[in-house]
């Protein structure tokens, strides 16, 4: 059986482990979450400009429609 200060030392030990895991985990968070951010801003551009694009686009025209030109 361990003593209490062997004890008291491997729970002091697991305590800075988790500090450290939990440090870790909240910087990948904070990572994540600035991406995403960036893709939110990047999706609301690419709608914007889809919007825009599909406002001011040009009449496709089909073959078929078309009338020669000796008309």
């Amino acid at each position: 059986m361990k003593s209490p200060e062997e004890r008291i030392t491997q729970l002091e030990m697991m305590v800075t482990h988790l500090q450290q895991t939990i440090s870790d985990l909240d910087q990948s968070i904070i990572e994540q979450h600035r991406y995403i951010e960036q893709m939110q801003r990047e999706i609301h551009r690419i709608a914007t400009d889809f919007r825009s694009s599909r406002d001011t686009a040009i009449e496709v025209r089909r073959p078929e429609d078309e009338i020669p030109p000796h008309y």
